[in-house]
């Protein structure tokens, strides 16, 4: 039985249930798990996930301010904890330094190594092919109204955090 058959039962059960709004929210949370996966395959040569990329990614814009783990577990939804090991790994790799903040003493901030620089370089051609392949089943037009939509969506789900 396919999830579509799932809801359409259970809303047979439930005649209140928004069951197009049920069908759009798993089908967008099912992409999103197959859009990352996708990424993931394409990293794995690199041996990279897609949590790296993004930090060495950020990391790679930083020019006059250099970033703290906090801004950037705040852009990845990481928790501390994740953070923390996901720089560990970065840093046991040489792909990442980090260093007590010249501006407080108390944060560290963040630098992508001469290696991270090198990796990124080689990595980003492969998460944007990625990228071009999932999205590239969309004419430009829909692609644009569906990036409208989803941003819609991602505000009101913002404003909706407690």
């Amino acid at each position: 039985m396919t999830f579509e058959e799932r809801i359409d039962r259970f809303c047979a059960h439930h005649p209140q249930a928004p069951r197009d709004f049920i069908l759009g929210s798993r089908l967008l949370l099912r992409t999103a798990r197959l859009l990352r996966q996708h990424a993931q395959r394409a990293l794995a040569p690199l041996a990279l996930d897609l949590e790296q990329y993004l930090v060495l990614s950020m990391l790679a814009t930083d020019r006059e301010k250099l970033s703290m783990p906090s801004e950037l577990g705040t852009v990845l939804d990481a928790t501390r904890t994740q953070m923390t090991r996901l720089l560990d790994g970065l840093e046991s790799r040489d792909l990442v330094r980090r260093h007590a903040s010249a501006h407080d003493r108390r944060s560290l901030e963040l630098e992508l190594t001469a290696a991270g620089q090198r990796l990124l370089k080689r990595a980003a051609p492969l998460v944007h092919e990625a990228y071009t392949q999932a999205w590239t089943a969309l004419e430009p037009a829909a692609f644009a109204s569906t990036s409208r939509s989803l941003a819609q969506v991602h505000a009101r789900l913002q404003e909706l955090q407690p």
